[in-house]
């Protein structure tokens, strides 16, 4: 659900984009700068249905991992690390390949604004299709861990 959620605001973040930088060719930079109230409100909002998605991204995997590797003996310190680098580093491949993919469509955001919904459906297709379906009485907290 929370892909389908990212797919739709980027796909605003883009339409926005389009609009603000067509008022900024047309009409100069003083109305491309806050000038706009309806620009500035539609962004605001996308920015707050944004962070359900962000919500769910920053808590549960860390929590999911903190949990299944408590009793393992492992580390979950090992495991969060694990975690934290299967996030970072498609982070660091998209910042990195930004700026050439800006370039090669003439500078700009909005070819990545674009490219972004389409990723982000692309992953809640495949996450719907392909995760199994649990039901919510298979998972039970297995308490707090100490030490």
């Amino acid at each position: 659900m929370s892909n389908f959620i990212v797919f739709a605001c980027m796909a605003g973040t883009a339409i926005i984009s389009l609009v603000s930088v067509n008022k900024y060719i047309t009409e100069g930079i003083q109305h491309a700068i806050g000038e706009n109230r309806a620009i500035k409100i539609a962004s605001l909002v996308i920015f707050a249905l944004l962070g359900f998605p962000l919500s769910i991204t920053y808590s549960v995997p860390f929590s999911i991992t903190a949990d299944l590797t408590a009793d393992t003996g492992g580390g979950q310190g090992l495991a969060i690390g694990v975690l934290n680098l299967a996030i970072v580093i498609p982070q660091m491949i998209v910042s990195l390949g930004a700026g050439p993919w800006d370039a090669l469509f003439s500078g700009g955001n909005i070819p990545a604004f674009v490219l972004a919904p389409l990723f982000a459906l692309a992953a809640g297709v495949t996450a719907t299709l392909k995760l199994p379906n649990l039901s919510s009485g298979s998972f039970k907290s297995s308490g707090f861990h100490f030490g």
